[in-house]
């Protein structure tokens, strides 16, 4: 068997032809399968990826499919998250994030899939398993035309019809699954904003509080912000009494739904399929289910468009784009005979009822998101936890005029609400 690694990138032992044939055998239910040749790459940019290392993978094999017949020669594309458990990385062990994204991609994504016609909601996950650290083995999705769009960007309103039209659908079938097996939601809770992440970590506190400070500071020197700096400032003294109740049940909930949990695209993939149009995607796909949990869909929606979305389509037609995402909930749910739909109000209520957690996906993600590749190369968890390390990375984004122009109708719209009165 062959090995290569062209770009000498640090690859762990355990990856090795054992792995791969185990993966290859239960992925692809092989009677026998012989590595001949292994290729690694790195599956994401620098700073891109905080609390995993994601290879890309190309694997040339034989696979025995009749004993009686030559084994078949192939070649596949794999993707391979694999997680270590850092002090950093250590609430998402609290959280069941390994577990739960094994049980979505191998139990609850499959059912949810065959309930409707509807574009692929995910890859599909070959091999999972915790030894000797948490890794999983997805199809590789570049491969069927899928790539992520620019973050720096943010998305245009074609992007974000089209991955709230797959929201939707994610939705309206995860409240189908729960009806006919009630367990599933039980076992999808701690989503990244929970009790067990932020009073147990004082990671999400060093890394997130940070970034609200630069903000509450800056906020500041803005004309006409001042209070709303007072505000901010008031959100990082308590933060984690704040945090940690922002996506809670409530009594009042008009109906709650399985969140992939940090749906911002970062994590979102796009095909573009017509060569008459090739900036205009055609299908959205989610990755990444490790922070999933049973909800308010006011939570993964005030997450997206709170860090997603461009400016100016949150201006010009953020009523739209709430009309978009209910109007094909709603032709899903009347396509599975579900009773007492809930209403387009319903959903305003719970979106107002988690505006909060928009205001965390602000200073949160949003720099992040954001960030020019020209600051962000280093970004890891461990760096990000650094206030030293972040500081001039801060100091110059804020001081971009674009930036301020969103964070500024953000802050002033969570202002008009009262959302920032409520903590």
């Amino acid at each position: 068997m062959v090995i290569k690694n062209p770009n000498n990138i640090v690859v762990p032992d355990f990856l090795n032809e054992n792995f791969f044939v185990a993966a290859l055998e239960e992925g692809l239910r092989a009677i026998q399968v012989t590595v001949r040749e292994i290729t690694f790459e790195l599956a994401t940019n620098p700073g891109d990826n905080y609390c995993s290392c994601i290879y890309r993978v190309a694997i040339a094999y034989e696979r025995l499919v009749d004993a009686d017949k030559p084994p078949v020669q192939e070649q596949r594309s794999l993707i391979v998250k694999a997680v270590t458990v850092t002090k950093e990385t250590r609430f998402l062990e609290d959280v069941g994030a390994f577990r739960k994204e094994k049980i979505t991609y191998l139990d609850v994504l499959p059912r949810l899939q065959v309930l409707v016609p509807c574009p692929k909601f995910s890859a599909t996950c070959y091999y999972a398993t915790k030894s000797p650290i948490n890794t999983l083995v997805f199809t590789d999705l570049k491969t069927e035309g899928f790539r992520v769009a620019p973050r720096q960007d943010q998305l245009d309103w074609a992007h974000c019809e089209l991955i709230l039209q797959q929201t939707a659908r994610l939705h309206a079938t995860s409240m189908i699954l729960t009806q006919r097996d009630p367990d599933i939601s039980k076992r999808l809770v701690d989503g990244m904003l929970c009790e067990k992440s932020i009073m147990k970590s004082d990671s999400f506190k060093q890394i997130f509080g940070i970034s609200l400070k630069y903000l509450a500071n800056n906020a500041a020197e803005w004309p006409g912000f001042e209070k709303i700096a007072q505000k901010l400032h008031h959100f990082n003294d308590n933060f984690k009494s704040i945090s940690a109740r922002l996506s809670d049940h409530r009594e009042g909930d008009r109906f709650v739904v399985m969140n992939h949990g940090d749906l911002s695209v970062l994590n979102i993939m796009y095909a573009y399929d017509d060569p008459k149009q090739p900036n205009k995607p055609t299908r959205a796909i989610f990755v990444d289910f490790q922070l999933n949990f049973y909800g308010s869909p006011g939570c993964d929606l005030n997450f997206f468009l709170n860090t997603s979305v461009r400016l100016n389509v949150l201006k010009d037609r953020r009523d739209d784009l709430i009309n978009v995402y209910y109007k094909t909930f709603k032709e899903t749910l009347e396509y599975l005979h579900y009773e007492n739909k809930p209403t387009l109000e319903d959903l305003k209520y719970e979106l107002r009822a988690r505006e909060l957690y928009g205001v965390f996906a602000l200073f949160g993600f949003v720099p992040l998101i954001i960030m020019p590749k020209e600051l962000s190369g280093d970004n890891s968890i461990e760096t990000m936890v650094n206030e030293e390390n972040v500081r001039a990375k801060y100091q110059k984004l804020f001081a971009q005029e674009h930036v301020q122009a969103l964070l500024k109708y953000a802050l002033k719209r969570f202002d008009d609400l009262g959302v920032l009165d409520e903590f």
